[in-house]
């Protein structure tokens, strides 16, 4: 083998090396990092399933919201329709009273009317009595003497308050 340039010692010596090299990597270097390999595999699948995991929860929270949502918003329609009824029978309660208040207006003010009716009649009768008194008087004085004019000045307002002279 000399002959080809191979050095036999040397050969045994480089393969003593590489067996020894192999076993040291082996021991030292490939089963740690196969480990580490393993490990990483191991943390990823984990992730994943952290991952998946949390997907579904987010998609559990996500519908939980909808629901939760149209849960408050059909509450909200169920308070706006309670409110519009309240505001409505409410509604009906203050025209009802204004109703009555207008009826009750009306019928003071048409008291009020009769009574200013009836003291403006008795005013315009006191002025009718008076102007006749006076008139009747000046008519009297000088046909008839002053108890003769008395006695039928007294019995023209007895008759003048008898009779009724404006009436509605």
């Amino acid at each position: 083998m000399e002959a080809l340039g191979i050095d036999i010692k040397l050969l045994f010596a480089q393969i003593i090396n590489f067996v020894l090299f192999a076993f040291i990597f082996k021991k030292f270097m490939y089963k740690p990092f196969q480990k580490y390999l393993k490990d990483q595999v191991k943390n990823e699948e984990e992730k994943d399933r952290l991952l998946h995991e949390l997907q579904e929860k987010e998609l559990s929270l996500e519908a939980k919201e909808r629901e939760m949502v149209e849960d408050a918003q059909a509450r909200a329609l169920k308070i706006i329709k309670e409110a519009e009824s309240t505001a409505l029978k409410k509604k009906q309660e203050i025209l009802d009273k204004t109703q009555h208040e207008i009826v009750e207006i009306r019928q003071k003010a048409h008291e009020d009317i009769n009574k200013e009716r009836e003291k403006l009649y008795d005013e315009v009768k006191g002025r009718v009595i008076e102007t006749s008194q006076v008139l009747t008087e000046k008519v009297l004085s000088e046909f008839i003497d002053e108890k003769r004019q008395k006695d039928m000045l007294s019995h023209l307002l007895k008759q003048l308050k008898k009779t009724k002279v404006y009436e509605n």
